[in-house]
């Protein structure tokens, strides 16, 4: 015999699923504070940034380093990215999802632990990014290339990439085949350029990899999401970055 559910039941299992709903949403906030604010969690799926980040490893990037990006537009940030430091981009060409979109793919990331994006997957996440890169040159810096290696001129003095920087890394210089000239696509060779006012030039350590500046152009700090500042994963190479 079904049982009809007396007005004191039906009052109760609204309260409780009130009571659930509640509480569902103060994870989902507490989730979407941390995640777009404070820190979030990225798996490298290219060899771009060889030898210092490799394909499958697992990194940490805070947002609210350089001001992070909401569904409202950019905060403000601490500080402004440094020549050297690693960083979350949205390359410029690439379309920011609408407010509703954001929304829904705030929602799948929350009940799939990260593990799942509507805005981020497939083809949409190799081309649209978001993508590692090095900050090679800051406004009002002059940077060129020869040999793979970035030269930066800066308060007057020029100097190489490393040299400019705080951070220590190595990069990875691709074989040419025989013959290949300075004027050819991804020589090693770059022209001089200046930057503007909030413009930044940056490049992947792995030079064979086209995807950065190079390619796209500057890049504007409403574009840059979070400086990368850990690796977590795997144990044999945790350690800051």
């Amino acid at each position: 015999m079904s049982h009809r559910r007396t007005y004191a039941e039906t009052v109760e299992g609204r309260r409780r699923f009130l009571s659930y709903l509640k509480i569902f949403l103060i994870f989902f906030l507490c989730f979407e504070v941390i995640e777009g604010i404070f820190v979030c969690s990225y798996s490298i799926s290219t060899e771009a940034m060889k030898p210092g980040l490799d394909r499958g490893e697992r990194i940490l990037a805070s947002p609210i380093v350089y001001g992070p990006v909401t569904v409202f537009g950019k905060m403000p940030g601490f500080g402004r990215p440094a020549r050297g430091d690693l960083v979350l981009v949205d390359p410029p060409y690439a379309e920011r999802p609408g407010f509703w979109t954001s929304i829904a793919d705030a929602f799948v990331r929350f009940f799939t632990l990260q593990r799942v994006s509507i805005v981020n997957h497939g083809a949409n996440a190799s081309m649209d990014g978001p993508f590692i890169e090095r900050v090679i040159a800051v406004p009002g810096d002059t940077v060129s290339m020869k040999d793979f290696v970035f030269a930066v001129k800066a308060d007057g003095h020029e100097l190489s990439e490393f040299e400019h920087s705080d951070h220590r890394y190595d990069i990875t210089k691709p074989g040419l085949p025989a013959g290949w000239e300075n004027s050819y696509p991804l020589s090693g060779s770059m022209a001089s350029r200046t930057l503007g006012r909030d413009e930044y030039f940056l490049a992947n350590d792995n030079r064979g990899c086209s995807g950065d500046s190079r390619l796209w152009g500057v890049v504007k700090l409403d574009r840059i999401r979070a400086q990368v500042f850990f690796r977590y994963w795997p144990f044999s190479r945790l350690g800051s970055l």
